[in-house]
């Protein structure tokens, strides 16, 4: 299972951590987990190339983390983005992927 947190404070997202693997086919043709993924490592991308190190970015196997260092609303739009990007697959994939929110 795909475990997506997001950390909230004032309505503004402030940490995303993906992690885990989807499981929903043998390695090489989960789709599940390859679409997390694509969305994960393209928030990474589109971070660091957007809001010139803003974000604390890490990723490894089966992990993603981004923690908001300075907040505006570039960094806003593009989390919201990706959390609603997530939110729509779990909608599909409920079964592989679980997102929590909760307030820090």
């Amino acid at each position: 299972m795909v475990n997506v947190k997001i950390g909230m404070r004032n309505d503004q997202i402030q940490s995303v951590v993906i992690e885990g693997h989807a499981d929903s086919a043998c390695k090489g043709e989960d789709l599940v987990c390859a679409g997390v993924s694509s969305i994960g490592v393209g928030v990474l991308n589109t971070l660091d190339e957007l809001t010139h190190n803003k974000c604390h970015l890490e990723m490894d196997n089966g992990y993603i983390n981004i923690q908001v260092k300075e907040n505006n609303d570039i960094v806003q739009t593009i989390l919201h983005t990706v959390w609603i990007q997530l939110k729509t697959m779990s909608e599909s994939y409920e079964e592989y992927i679980m997102i929590t929110k909760e307030e820090v």
